[in-house]
């Protein structure tokens, strides 16, 4: 680990820093996130295309996506408080630019901030934790850190609606500003945390160029590849862009003297494993987004109504993880890392059986989410954990990047995935059968992230490096 500054080691962090983080990390999985379930009202205030509140919709979760190893790595060179400050800052300029005026350009900029905010506050406050505290402690904040993400996500709908009903969807990115703030008040005397010798590394500005490019493409793919058409030219332009942009930044950097990513971080079997694990159990993202396909198109419900039997997924996950994070300490992050994907695995073969009667089915498929949400839950402190454990402490913020991208990924390619098998076979087929075996797709998907947890996670419990 690497050794503190007196500032540092005088600090006691206690529920403060955790009060704080996980105020700021609400920014985007509660607020930002609520802007899924509020484009109706947004496109009236507006007086615009819904093409255009679509755009906005998925810039959040793009920029993210495209900016947060970028902003982990800058995070160890620059400090991980002044980049949770920059996120913070970043989010309170975007929830103003939202909701200030009427001008379309700035509520894209407004999503674009908001995106921008997110890839700065996932790494760096996650580094944070890692910094200031160790052992069960450190375990015990990511799991606070995992409620406040999972818990904001699964509630954003609700929130949404509940807000935009009763007071008026502004007021939504009003509450964010004013959390924000707070949460910057609560981080006024926390010491910087950085990797040593920042001050002398350069700044890699071809790779991180180069990585943008990467990123960006695989993206739009996987985020517009439904809409676009798979075998759309575009498509197939990005689709080249980012295999060539693969192999281009691979060799770059491993010329660079002090390159923007260190490939040593992929040097660890344990580290690749919990990544892979984590982008491929991500993707039930998708098997949710499916059920509210179906659930509106075959079975005639409304959204509320498909997101009211979803609702055990939320229940589930925030009661596992504690009990995820306790049987880490005990036994280690092996066991959560294998049950997790088959208790998810099992929840959506359960999901699949849309040839039982209407009535049967929602009873089932709540049944079905309840074993999503607890594999989930269990998941969640013990891959975070083990991504910690498995680097050097003076990379964290990069790697706390890459695993939470391999997490924004994971969700993009699962929605795209069994949207895509579902699409394709309605159209010859029962929306029944497209369903079910889109369903088994996600399922085969989880023993897959079962398998990569099964292969590199060690048994017994992990030291930090």
């Amino acid at each position: 680990m690497a050794q503190k500054t007196k500032q540092q080691e005088a600090f006691k962090p206690g529920t403060q820093l955790i009060a704080a983080i996980i105020l700021s990390i609400l920014t985007y999985w509660l607020f930002a996130q609520s802007f899924l379930n509020i484009a109706p009202h947004v496109q009236k205030d507006y007086h615009i295309d819904m093409s255009v509140v679509n755009i906005a919709v998925s810039l959040t979760s793009l920029f993210t996506g495209i900016f947060i190893v970028v902003a982990g790595g800058l995070a160890d060179k620059l400090g991980r408080v002044k980049m949770t400050r920059i996120g913070i800052y970043l989010g309170i300029l975007g929830s103003i630019s939202v909701i200030v005026s009427g001008i379309p350009a700035l509520l894209i900029l407004g999503r674009v901030l908001q995106g921008l905010s997110a890839a700065c506050l996932m790494p760096a406050t996650i580094a944070l934790i890692n910094q200031f505290y160790e052992g069960e402690e450190r375990q015990k904040a990511l799991s606070y850190w995992s409620f406040g993400s999972y818990g904001g996500t699964g509630v954003a709908s609700f929130f949404a609606g509940l807000v935009a009903t009763f007071f008026g969807w502004k007021w939504i990115f009003v509450l964010s500003i004013i959390l924000s703030i707070v949460a910057l008040y609560l981080f006024r005397n926390v010491p910087e945390s950085k990797e040593p010798g920042a001050k002398n590394i350069k700044f890699d500005v071809v790779g991180i160029a180069i990585f943008l490019v990467m990123m960006l493409s695989i993206n739009v793919v996987t985020t517009q590849g439904t809409r676009m058409g798979w075998t759309n030219p575009i498509t197939l332009t990005l689709d080249a862009i980012f295999v060539i942009s693969i192999f281009v930044f691979y060799f770059f950097e491993k010329q660079k003297h002090q390159p923007f990513i260190d490939f040593s971080v992929f040097s660890n079997k344990t580290y690749i494993g919990t990544v892979s694990a984590n982008f491929l159990l991500n993707t039930v993202i998708g098997t949710l987004a499916l059920f509210n396909i179906y659930a509106q198109a075959g079975l005639g419900f409304s959204g509320l109504k498909a997101g009211f039997v979803t609702i055990t997924y939320l229940i589930g996950s925030l009661a596992m993880i504690r009990v995820g994070e306790r049987y880490l300490q005990r036994k280690g992050p092996r066991f959560p890392m294998m049950a997790g994907p088959i208790s998810i695995a099992i929840g959506i073969a359960i999901i699949s059986l849309v040839f039982l009667p209407d009535v049967v089915y929602i009873i089932t498929s709540v049944i079905g989410f309840l074993f999503v949400g607890l594999g989930l839950g269990f998941f969640a402190t013990p891959v975070l954990d083990t991504a910690l454990s498995s680097v050097p402490s003076e990379k964290v913020g990069v790697a706390s990047g890459i695993i939470k991208m391999s997490s924004t990924l994971g969700a993009a390619f699962g929605i795209a995935i069994l949207t895509t098998v579902y699409s394709s076979m309605v159209a010859n087929h029962s929306p029944e059968s497209a369903a079910t075996t889109a369903f088994i797709v996600g399922a085969v998907i989880m023993l897959c992230a079962f398998l990569a947890s099964f292969v590199t996670i060690p048994k017994g419990k992990m030291e930090k490096k």
